[in-house]
């Protein structure tokens, strides 16, 4: 069955035009498309450049495009309704507080503890002391400008509030801080009206300091969430559910990689990052924190389209991850190369699927670990064995579990033995360079085409523990069950 589906296979790609010979002709897919970030974009730098360029394109030929920006912003609304203007007049830009979570908000209470006393409509009108030693005032910019935020301090000269307002004047966020260590402890979010309708409380911790739970008081009662992503992503959970048409998120900045990568994945939503960026500052090997989640997520197969505006961040990553169905170069100005992109990632999800349809019948662990003459030996046994294609290479692969990068790879034998010399010094090499601490093991499934499934290799009942072993000093078994080195 398995060889049929793939000589099947085959035999349709090879009937097929090339797709540079279609795709230039064919109309950009028909879905909605949301582009994440984090703030509102602003007027003229490279990301809003970008958007633009990919956006226009999709609003002319009429479909949904819609940037989602997922950080609170006392100016938020003034923004978006500014750079709306530098966007093609079909592109909508959201904001989760603005357009979600104020208008289904109710209120706690009335904010009056103002810092310069009675407020009127606009702290622009107040007065503030100018010998006041314990208010200290900050402007937009300028001195003439409009007030951002005022300060208030003890006796000490410690930070104990600090109330900040939009650019109208309105106060739209306070914030309490401990006198002594200067942490911040409550943040309390204003409406127009100036109630209080969310509270964020933070542990008060001068160093990490994080959020202990969130208060959200809606028009139906409170909600609670435990941080702040929890908002984010049940915002992007809720669009990617409101209605059965096809939907690509995209993440633009790596921050907001796990809000929208943690999140369930329906049928109909496809997700998707762009790399504006390097990954590292002087080795590709390795990679900087902030693009930990989206290597993280390549290397489980979660994502449906890595776009890179320059061919060598591609490549870079490519050295770290090696060659992927799924990565695009879409050069910004080149519109057909991002129609043929969007294609393909279609046709690849369409593969993947009927691959891993294939492989999840198949259940592979390990049942035995033994050493001879310093070399490892691997038994594994797999559960509703299936032919092996001439098309598909299944073999052994172990992977870095920071970057993901390639540690070790062997072939599975006949027997389903994988053997291979302990300390093997290409196995040292790829550890030394990627300064690898843990190895995480997998069962792959590739094909010719590029297309991957991973699956983790489980051990079998007792064989071995949290520990490493004394076989190699490096094997263990992981909490879930799984076969992992913990390197020296």
């Amino acid at each position: 069955m398995f060889q049929n589906w793939m000589k099947k296979k085959v035999e349709h790609t090879l009937d097929q035009p090339e797709p540079h010979e279609t795709m230039t002709s064919v109309g950009i897919p028909d879905m909605d498309y949301y582009f994440i970030v984090g703030d509102v974009p602003k007027q003229d730098d490279s990301l809003t450049k970008s958007l633009n360029a990919r956006l226009k394109r999709l609003a002319e030929e009429y479909k949904r495009a819609v940037i989602l920006t997922l950080n609170f912003d006392v100016n938020a609304k003034e923004r978006i309704r500014s750079m709306k203007e530098a966007f093609h007049p079909q592109i909508d830009i959201m904001n989760v507080f603005e357009h979600y979570i104020l208008p289904e908000s109710g209120s706690k209470r009335h904010y009056s503890e103002f810092i310069a006393g009675e407020v009127p409509h606009s702290i622009n009108e107040s007065v503030i002391p100018a010998d006041e030693s314990t208010i200290q005032v900050t402007r937009y910019e300028l001195p003439s400008f409009p007030i951002w935020t005022i300060d208030q301090y003890n006796e000490e000269q410690q930070l104990v509030k600090r109330e900040e307002y939009d650019w109208q004047g309105a106060l739209r966020r306070v914030q309490s801080f401990v006198p002594h260590t200067g942490a911040l402890y409550l943040e309390e979010l204003i409406k127009d009206d100036g109630s209080i309708f969310m509270e964020i409380i933070y542990s008060g911790d001068a160093k990490k300091n994080p959020v202990r739970h969130i208060n959200w008081y809606k028009k139906t009662g409170i909600q609670t969430f435990s941080k702040k992503a929890d908002i984010k992503q049940q915002w992007l959970s809720m669009i990617q559910s409101q209605n059965d048409r096809l939907k690509l998120m995209v993440t633009e900045e790596r921050d907001q990689d796990r809000h929208l990568f943690k999140i369930d994945q329906p049928e109909t939503t496809y997700y998707a990052a762009f790399v504006h960026e390097a990954h590292y500052e002087e080795n590709p090997h390795h990679i900087d924190s902030q693009y930990g989640e989206l290597f993280k997520q390549i290397r489980k197969q979660q994502v449906d389209a890595v776009f890179f505006g320059d061919t060598k961040h591609k490549e870079d990553v490519e050295k770290v991850l090696g060659e992927q169905a799924y990565f695009y170069h879409v050069p910004s100005d080149e519109m057909p190369a991002w129609n043929r992109a969007l294609h393909q990632m279609l046709e690849n999800r369409v593969r993947k699927d009927e691959l891993r349809s294939i492989v999840e019948r198949m259940k592979w662990s390990l049942r035995d670990l033994s050493s001879e003459h310093h070399v490892l030996h691997l038994q594994l046994e797999v559960k509703d064995e299936m032919s092996q294609a001439d098309h598909v290479k299944i073999d052994f692969a172990g992977y870095d579990r920071v970057n993901g990068a390639e540690i070790i790879s062997q072939t599975i034998d006949e027997n389903h033995q994988v053997s291979f010399p302990i300390g093997h010094f290409q196995t040292k090499k790829n550890i030394e360079l990627n300064e690898t601490k843990y190895v995480d093991f997998y069962i792959r499934f590739k094909t010719e085409e590029l297309q991957e499934v991973l699956q983790r290799l489980e051990v079998e009942g007792e064989l071995l523990t949290n520990k490493p072993s004394s076989i190699d000093g490096w094997s263990y078994q992981t909490k879930q069950g799984n076969y992992s080195w913990k390197v020296k």
